[in-house]
């Protein structure tokens, strides 16, 4: 089985040779360069579906990676399946979509190069949830990291972008990596070795309580909770969509990985941060929900609902990390609220990565994302409509579609818990939903509905290649929320492994029907749905008012009270949509404004200090340098300029260059960002050297 997922991990690497290859033809790298990458998500996909078995057996696929000079262990379970199989889902999805998406870039020139950085990046996030040692857990991270801000500052001639990176990059650095630097440090203390910090090793260690807050700071930054969250607006607007679409379907979900992996398997399950966890995610998804709902950029309105349901997602871990860590009977229903969190991280995968594929679909044909402008698109879209409607009801939580299972079994996770504070979370969480679905009648209604403005009446379908792609995450949107036990089965094995019992006495799934049952809940007194027979007889309904009372084809002018106004000017438009209840909810803005603000000076003040520090590393590094390079003759031509890093890391240092020569785009202070990415990586290596 193995041998399917390193043919995953040979063909991205092939990706970017092969694209190399074709580097004076933009289109030709970038197409060849998608066909591996496409290859290597099917190869994953195929290697998560045939290790299913063993997975729902109990067993762990394990193996090494001998390079001769290290030995990688990677540890694939449940958990790490999981996000297998959402890497090939929405990789595969993306592949196909981007060749001609990015026809857009074009003129840049960098085919090859986007090729080249695009396969690092899904490799370092399939890498890191496989990979079963925390020295290369946080090397990848990095890796990680500094590919997904090179992918986001993409159009980097513009500023918004250029200001959006940094903030990004500078923000990752300071609030996620360097957290999870401290904490490798403080294992490798410990464990004085690479070996040692094998995370079976770990796990036999009784670690402090300091490592939960160093994780939760670390892995909570990257995934967007609130208070870290003030990056992925900026960032997931500017980024292409379809790099928007893996950071947001995917980047994210790599942290809600590893805050599970450290802080249950690793460490044991705890109560009180349990409850911590469950609060930020109720207080995330209820301040990104609310601020979506005033966006009339459409990215940015999506960028903000990926902060809201990453706050559901969290609050069902939460909400399961305080069962598991009671132990007894609870740990089952514990079991089942992380299979909840698990399962919304799945679906959110899928119709956040459709929301902005078909956001990048609106851009190729109209150039626009303002939703102010766009009228009418469902008239020349009506595919990309379809899809949109789909992805739409899905992250609203409306049935049949895969958003409401996924909230519905956080919900009665909460409901059923019999504690009053998660109570209070679910009903806050049940009340957000119906902002969402406000929010995204706005998004669909004034970008599709109505007639074509001026700036859609030249629109029309976007390439099949695209549709293919919207096609087949909105399938999947369908049907995982109609067939649910589909995907349960392996969502519940993580938290099944953690509680150590059997969960089928709490919960049942068939074809049919989804049952839960909390703990000391008398028989007949369970929660259940039926998906499939709610979706036959809402089609049947649905289908009788269609027949009974058709659509009428007449459309009517509005009254203007004989002027002669112009429909652009007296349209509804989606800046007005929900004016009343933001100027109620206008304080909760003031504040958010107000607190971006001070984060942002004090990100800047830590970020300044801490370029300055390392440009005087660099200062003194051209002083030794000189006085080394005077050495020889001999000496001076072979290694003209001999950097303290550079004598450890010289392979390393030659990439950065290289690709700062490659990227010379005027990004904003690039020295100073790739000094920050390879000092950061210089401390990680230090410890193996050390």
């Amino acid at each position: 089985m193995e041998g399917l997922f390193t043919l995953a991990v040979i063909l991205y690497f092939l990706s970017i040779p092969a694209a190399l290859a074709l580097k004076r033809s933009f289109k030709a790298s970038i197409s060849i360069g998608h066909i591996l990458t496409a290859l290597a998500s099917i190869a994953l996909l195929a290697f998560t579906f045939v290790s299913i078995p063993d997975i729902l057996s109990g067993k762990a696929i394990e193996f090494t990676y001998d390079l001769g000079v290290a030995q990688i262990p990677f540890q694939i379970d449940g958990l790490s399946l999981i996000m297998c199989f959402i890497f090939g889902a929405l990789g595969l999805a993306a592949s196909i979509y981007s060749p001609r998406y990015m026809a857009i870039y074009e003129k840049s020139g960098r085919g090859w190069m986007y090729i080249t950085i695009y396969s690092v990046f899904m490799l370092s996030m399939i890498l890191i949830v496989t990979i079963a040692n925390m020295f290369w857990f946080i090397f990848l991270w990095e890796v990680m990291t500094f590919t997904s801000y090179l992918l986001t500052i993409w159009e980097s001639d513009k500023e918004d972008v250029r200001k959006a990176g940094w903030k990004y990059f500078v923000t990752m650095h300071i609030v996620s990596t360097l957290p999870l630097i401290i904490a490798l440090a403080l294992l490798y203390a410990d464990v004085s070795s690479i070996e040692g910090l094998n995370f079976e090793s770990l796990a036999a260690l009784k670690l402090s309580p300091v490592f939960y807050a160093l994780f939760l700071i670390g892995f909570g930054s990257k995934s967007g909770v609130v208070p870290l969250h003030f990056w992925a607006p900026e960032a997931y607007t500017v980024a292409p969509s379809n790099v928007s679409a893996l950071m947001a379907g995917a980047l994210e979900k790599v942290a809600v990985y590893a805050l599970i992996r450290t802080t249950c398997f690793i460490m044991k399950p705890n109560e009180t941060f349990g409850y911590a966890v469950a609060l930020l995610g109720t207080v995330t998804l209820t301040v990104g929900t609310l601020y979506a709902l005033k966006q009339t950029d459409a990215k940015r309105l999506l960028a903000y609902h990926s902060i809201g349901q990453i706050g559901y997602i969290w609050l069902g871990m939460g909400v399961g990390i305080v069962f598991i860590a009671r132990g007894d009977m609870y740990s089952a229903f514990g079991a089942i609220a992380l299979a909840s969190s698990l399962y919304h991280l799945v679906n959110h995968t899928f119709f956040k990565g459709l929301l902005f594929l078909s956001t990048g679909s609106i851009f190729y044909r109209t150039r626009s994302r303002d939703l102010n402008q766009l009228r009418g698109l469902a008239k020349l879209m009506p595919f990309t409509a379809l899809f949109t409607f789909i992805a739409a009801m899905s992250i609203a939580g409306t049935p049949p579609f895969n958003g409401f299972m996924s909230k519905w079994m956080i919900y009665q996770s909460t409901f059923l818990s019999g504690n009053g504070l998660i109570v209070f979370f679910g009903v806050m969480a049940l009340f957000i939903s119906a902002a969402t679905l406000a929010s995204f009648i706005k998004f669909y209604t004034t970008a599709f509905g109505g007639e074509p403005t001026e700036f859609t009446k030249d629109a029309e379908e976007v390439p099949s290649p695209m549709l293919i792609a919207k096609g087949f995450l909105a399938s999947l949107c369908i049907l995982l929320g109609l067939v649910p036990s589909l995907i349960l089965p392996i969502l519940l094995s993580p938290g099944a492994a953690l509680a150590g019992i059997d969960v089928s006495g709490l919960m049942d799934t068939n074809y049919w029907l989804v049952t839960i049952k909390a703990p000391l809940m008398p028989t007949g007194a369970e929660s259940y749905f039926k998906p499939l027979l709610f979706a036959t007889l809402f089609g049947v309904i649905f289908l009788g008012m269609y027949l009974l009372f058709p659509i009428s084809k007449k459309t009517y002018r509005p009254w203007t009270l004989g002027e002669p106004v112009a429909m652009e000017h007296y349209k509804f438009k989606a800046i007005n949509y929900y004016e009343p209840f933001e100027e109620y909810i206008h304080p909760l803005y003031h504040t958010g404004h107000v607190l971006s603000e001070f984060g942002s000076a004090l990100i800047g003040a830590v970020a300044n200090a801490y370029v300055s520090t390392t440009r005087a590393l660099h200062r003194v590094c051209d002083s030794i340098s000189k006085s080394v390079a005077g050495i020889g003759k001999e000496y001076e031509k072979k290694c003209p300029e001999v950097y303290l890093d550079e004598y450890f890391l010289a392979p390393l240092v030659k990439i950065v260059r290289v690709s700062g020569v490659l990227l010379d785009e005027g990004f904003m202070r690039p020295n100073a960002a790739f000094t920050i990415a390879l000092v950061t990586l210089a401390v990680i290596l230090a410890l193996m050297v050390l």
